[in-house]
């Protein structure tokens, strides 16, 4: 739905049955949430919203265009010891419940319903499940990937920091044979999920959701692709590079200024960094490193280029609006962060970069 392809896609398929069909589109978000600072009390809230509301109604919470549908379960099962039998279970408790508040979407999104707005027209809408928003590990949950894949297409391992592979999503088809042959028994339907790339989840809660590829729900957004993702990795970078102790002396000696936020005590000791304080660092973090040393004497052109065309690539994808040179400018600092990448690598810093979001960065150019 984020590129406008899908939805004049099923338009058309809709016009052929369904004439002047009003799509629908679900967008289903959820995020497992600390309520509390000293002890371990979460809270996972599942909200729901539409595609035909415009994208600035739909951010401010005082619109009231997000509405809560569900809280799932925060339980760990820490009773079931064997790990990879608690994870198993977790997932299909997720899906267990995910399919008792969507499943009113099955009949909906296959018959229609009626719909009455604003002005008194009645419409015949179909609801359909189009953008799953959350974070990397509950993409994988959703879709049914294991850690450290890409949540969208067929990208191997090792091919995840590739700046020239294509990430296309995966073919549902052979997905959903694969979990209909649960009636087959465990064996049979384990070997089917693993031949398809997908753990042996029992209920999936999207196997019956009419017109949906989950694949094509995972969108790219800037806070898990960007702040939550590769970011935040360089980040974590270079505090290895230049060392906790200067860049934090080099936060507390900036000057006072009312524009940006001072970490007067330091960066590094910070976790559980929020969007906005991730944007806040952002804001920094150029200026605390721009004459830094590099050890052995390594010139620091290189990383310099690549912490500057990362920031780009992060302030032009949140533009509102974009042109063709925008978008030219947001593949260049694409382009220019895999260019000089490496030199993290001859800081033996990493050995690859097969960060599981960086396959969704070459698509931003494409969502606008």
């Amino acid at each position: 739905m984020h590129t406008g392809n899908w939805w004049w896609e099923m338009q058309e398929v809709f016009e052929k049955h369904h004439p002047n069909a009003t799509i629908v589109p679900i967008i289903i978000s959820s995020d497992k949430t600390q309520v509390t600072l000293f002890r371990n009390k979460t809270a996972y809230p599942v909200y729901m919203t539409i595609g035909n509301l415009p994208k600035f109604i739909r951010w401010k919470p005082s619109r009231y265009a997000q509405i809560l549908i569900a809280y799932l379960p925060t339980t760990k099962l820490t009773h079931i010891k064997v790990k990879a039998s608690r994870r198993r279970v977790l997932a299909n408790l997720f899906h267990t419940c995910m399919s008792f508040v969507l499943d009113p979407l099955i009949p909906a999104g296959d018959k229609g319903m009626r719909l009455v707005s604003g002005d008194g027209a009645v419409r015949h809408g179909f609801p359909l499940h189009a953008i799953f928003v959350g974070d990397y590990p509950e993409q994988l949950l959703v879709t049914g990937r294991k850690n450290g894949e890409c949540p969208v297409g067929d990208v191997k391992r090792d091919e995840l920091g590739d700046f020239n592979m294509q990430c296309i999503p995966r073919d549902i088809v052979p997905i959903r044979h694969a979990l209909a042959s649960i009636d087959k028994g465990y064996d049979a339907f384990y070997k089917a999920c693993s031949s398809v790339g997908i753990k042996p989840i029992q209920n999936i809660f999207w196997r019956h959701h009419p017109y949906t590829n989950i694949h094509m729900c995972i969108t790219p957004d800037v806070l898990h692709q960007l702040f939550q993702g590769v970011i935040k990795h360089v980040f974590s970078w270079l505090k290895l590079v230049f060392g906790h102790d200067e860049i934090d002396a080099r936060c507390c000696r900036f000057p006072p200024n009312r524009k940006i936020r001072l970490f007067l005590n330091g960066i590094t000791h910070l976790s559980r960094i929020t969007g906005t304080e991730h944007a806040q660092l952002c804001q920094l973090i150029l200026g605390i490193i721009i004459d830094m040393r590099l050890p052995n004497g390594l010139s620091s052109d290189r990383l310099i280029r690549s912490v500057r065309a990362i920031l780009d690539f992060l302030y032009l994808a949140q533009y509102p609006v974009h042109s063709d040179k925008t978008l030219d400018s947001l593949e260049d600092a694409l382009c220019r962060f895999h260019n000089n990448k490496d030199i993290f690598i001859d800081l033996n810093i990493r050995e690859h970069f097969n960060i599981p979001q960086t396959p969704l960065l070459p698509a931003f150019p494409h969502v606008y």
